[in-house]
């Protein structure tokens, strides 16, 4: 058997490992309180010892973490029905924001905690790029945009999805801070307006020119 076959094998068993663990403590923290479950507790309804799940998860907080990030690694498998349902850049650029928005808004405290968590892994070796997959997500959307002829195509798509992503993360943030001073999809869908329109006028560009 070839060392490629024996490596894929692992990954997927690590895979599976990991998903198991994250839907055994959401189901404790949903049922518990985030604050109330401990990793000890865990380990035990996720029936392994605490050793394995230390070798997964460090904290709480990352299990958290790894369960937003396997959700927007889902909408990776969805961009053909993206593409197909939704016929430019602009609705298909909102309707992946108001179902982040959606879960955020049903699940605050746990995507609080993701935003909180991945913040503090900035700069530290061998650890998830900020939400990649969602910052995939966004350079598909803006790739195919510049091949349809609606996003400018001066600029790479990767760079395009880093300035959106920053802004809707400002949003977010925001809106973690205190949910009840503006709507989440509100500023979410003007923030897309805004990114594909612009904030200047043309009177703006002619003093530019």
């Amino acid at each position: 058997m070839s060392q490629p076959e024996t490596e894929t094998r692992r990954d997927r068993k690590k895979a599976g490992m990991q998903i198991h663990i994250v839907a055994k403590a959401m189901q404790l923290f949903r049922k518990r309180g985030f604050e109330s479950t401990t990793m000890e507790s865990i380990a035990e309804v996720a029936d392994i010892s605490k050793r394995t799940l230390y070798s997964y998860f460090p904290v709480k907080e990352a299990i958290v973490s790894a369960f937003w990030l396997q959700n927007a690694h889902k909408n990776l498998d969805k961009l053909p029905l993206l593409f197909e349902g939704y016929p430019d850049t602009r609705s298909r650029l909102q309707v992946v924001f108001l179902s982040a928005a959606e879960g955020f808004m049903a699940e605050p405290e746990f995507a609080r905690t993701h935003f909180s968590y991945q913040f503090q892994q900035i700069g530290k070796v061998e650890t998830h790029h900020f939400d990649s997959d969602f910052d995939q997500v966004l350079t598909a959307i803006l790739d195919v945009g510049q091949k349809g002829g609606d996003v400018r195509g001066d600029m790479a798509a990767g760079e395009l999805a880093m300035q959106i992503m920053l802004n809707f993360t400002a949003i977010c943030l925001m809106w973690f801070s205190d949910p009840d001073s503006f709507s989440l999809e509100d500023r979410l869908t003007r923030a897309v307006h805004c990114f594909l329109d612009g904030a200047g006028t043309e009177q703006s560009a002619v003093n530019g020119g």
